[in-house]
């Protein structure tokens, strides 16, 4: 193959990097042109120790009368072309000996002929074809033919050419002996076939044998090469030692600089804290941990909160000089249950960078009321109590978070917390009875507006929760799943006919039922709704709710003892000879929007959509003394209630027919 020499100068000459000229190596590595030669002399200048190493071998085994150029000022380089010259001259010293040993090797090819490798994979196959061939015609003649091909294949290929080309010669010379005996009658080998067999078989065996030796050839380079790269790789470590010494030595000198620094830097943080500590006054306390976090930690902004845990509350006792907003934030007063930077920190203390937060805020958005910014933020711990937080809004050019410095604003965050409680324990800053005064004021009227509401709707446990969390009950409507009761008066229509004269009669026995039920409901944790004449509607799961198929079964154990209560007014009313009557209960479970309705002047707790709408349907559809429930309902409790399925029925805006159960008491 002739060699592009143009080409390659071409590319050598245009500031070429390492793999191409390894690849201009690769095609130069057995040319002896001259152009080849100033090549490979260029190339033993280059700055690479590879690439010099490799143009100097191949100059010296391509060019056995030249010599790796090189002057004093390459002194290395010169060195390795010498040891690579070196290393050529033993590999053609070992291809010479490994020519002798070939030679050597031709004298005893009698001794490999008869050897037990040779015997097992050539003797004994040869052997095996002239047994079988007493079974000739009855084995096929495709057999014996394939039988010699892969034979003499494998001879090819595993046996150096002098022993495999006469071994090939021998089975086609034995294989015409076979037929021509009469030992196998149904395959012929013709001599045009043991032609192909014998040129086939000789040109595998001529292949292989170079390949063989061009591998153990290759070996011998590239075990010569890595000697000669561990050499250099020696001088390169020694090289390296001495630099890594002197950065060593300059790493020590900075570190001892560094040291003096911090050592300077320590000692005036000292004698802050104990100032801090001994400060008993809120305001001098805030003004000395702004100037420890200004001046010592190289923060620009900061603000000390400090939080109220009778009052929910969080607020900042002060701010740095140089903060980015001091008038807005003076201003705020976070509701601890808020979700902002400073009440996370709060809650759950600690110390946050201002990445951590940032991912924080993806799952769980910070308010955007409370808009603070923050570098890092650090809770404030006096023993197992969060007394407030330290937030850095800003940071100078100089500051570097580091362990050091978390350990730092730790401990800074912490002694601040102590001296905080301790002055707090002695005096209560004005604007914390301000906030105190104010934060009561509301609270006591919020909780007052949610107790006329529910005081005469819910039973005193429920109130009770609501009181202690009013952000619990959403105002103005929030969706949620609940079951909704309805009872209504069967015959309450003839009974109001029949004593059309008396209505103190009918209102008396309205109430009686209404009274039964009501405490029932309020028993089971129910809410009353509203009342509808005779009729009456609860729900179950609202606003105070623990688990949706809890609610579904206290629904109906409700309505079982209103059906039980209400069975003795009526035997009670036929005693008193008044007109019998008895309540048709209907329950559904579903998703409602719940909340206030009204104006703000007059405003109910409520439930509306389309499950009320199906829960009063089905209440419709019931008898005296009958209780019913839908589908979703009965999924909710049916292992732990006795039903009779009924048909289905149709109602009023529904297109398909709705499913109903009677329940008949509950599982044991």
């Amino acid at each position: 193959m002739s060699i592009d020499f143009d080409k390659i100068e071409k590319a050598l000459s245009n500031g070429a990097g390492d793999a191409v000229k390894r690849a201009a190596l690769a095609e130069l590595a057995d040319s002896s042109e001259p152009r080849a030669k100033k090549i490979l002399e260029t190339l033993t200048h280059d700055k690479s120790t590879a690439i010099k190493l490799l143009a100097s071998s191949y100059l010296k085994k391509n060019f056995s009368d030249a010599s790796a150029p090189g002057d004093n000022s390459h002194a290395p380089a010169a060195h390795a072309a010498k040891q690579s010259g070196a290393a050529a001259s033993s590999i053609s010293s070992a291809q010479a000996s490994n020519g002798a040993s070939g030679t050597a090797a031709g004298g005893d090819i009698l001794q490999k002929v008869f050897d037990a490798d040779f015997i097992k994979f050539v003797v004994a196959p040869l052997g095996l074809i002239a047994f079988l061939g007493l079974f000739s015609p009855a084995v096929p003649a495709f057999f014996f033919f394939s039988a010699y091909l892969l034979l003499i294949i494998t001879v090819s290929l595993f046996y150096d050419k002098q022993i495999a080309i006469p071994s090939i010669l021998a089975i086609c010379l034995l294989a015409m002996l076979f037929y021509a005996m009469g030992l196998i009658v149904n395959f012929r080998p013709t001599f045009m076939l043991m032609a192909i067999f014998t040129i086939i078989g000789s040109y595998i065996s001529i292949v292989a044998t170079e390949l063989r030796e061009k591998n153990i050839n290759s070996r011998s380079v590239v075990e010569e090469l890595k000697s000669q790269v561990m050499q250099l790789k020696k001088l390169i470590d020694k090289r390296k030692d001495f630099d890594e010494t002197q950065r060593d030595m300059d790493a020590v000198t900075k570190m001892k600089n560094d040291l003096n620094v911090k050592s300077r830097r320590l000692g005036e943080t000292l004698i802050q804290i104990h100032e801090l500590i001994s400060n008993q006054k809120t305001d001098e306390i805030v003004d000395r941990v702004n100037k420890l976090f200004t001046r010592q930690i190289g923060a620009k902004s900061v603000s000390v909160w400090v939080s109220n845990s009778k009052f929910h509350s969080i607020y900042p006792l002060g701010c740095s000089e140089k903060h980015i907003d001091p008038q807005r934030y003076m201003n705020m007063n976070i509701p601890l249950e808020e979700e902002t930077i400073i009440t996370k920190v709060t809650r759950e203390g600690g110390f946050y960078t201002g990445e951590e937060l940032k991912k924080i805020a993806e799952y769980e958005p910070f308010s955007a009321e409370f808009n603070i910014k923050s570098e890092f933020a650090v809770s404030m711990d006096a023993g197992n109590k969060i007394v407030g937080v330290i937030n850095c809004e800003d940071v100078s050019d100089t500051f570097e978070l580091n362990d050091e410095t978390k350990k730092l604003i730790k401990l800074i965050a912490d002694v601040a917390a102590w001296s905080l409680k301790n002055a707090g324990d002695l005096e209560l800053s004005k604007r914390d009875l301000q906030n105190i005064k104010q934060l009561s004021d509301k609270e006591r009227e919020e909780k007052k507006k949610i107790r006329s509401i529910f005081d005469k709707f819910v039973s005193p446990k429920v109130i009770e929760e609501i009181m202690n969390n009013p952000a619990g009950l959403s105002l103005g409507g929030k969706r949620r799943a609940i079951t909704m009761f309805f009872a209504d008066i069967r015959g309450f229509t003839s009974m109001s006919e029949t004593l059309a004269g008396n209505p103190e009669v009918v209102l008396d026995i309205v109430n009686r039922f209404h009274s039964s039920m009501t405490d029932i409901i309020l028993a089971n944790g129910g809410t009353i709704d509203k009342y509808m004449g005779d009729a009456l509607m609860a729900l179950f799961g609202a606003p105070m709710s623990a688990k949706i198929e809890d609610d579904a079964y206290n629904t109906i154990v409700a309505a079982i003892a209103i059906k039980n209560e209400c069975g003795k007014i009526r035997e009670q009313l036929i005693k008193e000879g008044k007109t019998a009557v008895n309540v048709g209960i209907g329950i559904n479970t579903g998703e409602v929007v719940v909340g206030m309705v009204g104006s703000t002047k007059m405003m109910n707790y409520t439930a509306i959509g389309d499950a009320v709408n199906t829960a009063a349907r089905i209440e419709a559809n019931a008898g005296a003394g009958q209780l019913l429930i839908s589908r979703a309902t009965f999924e909710l409790v049916k292992d732990r209630v006795n039903v009779k399925t009924l048909d289905p029925i149709m109602v009023k805006g529904k297109r398909e027919a709705v499913e109903i159960f009677e329940v008949i008491d509950l599982k044991q």
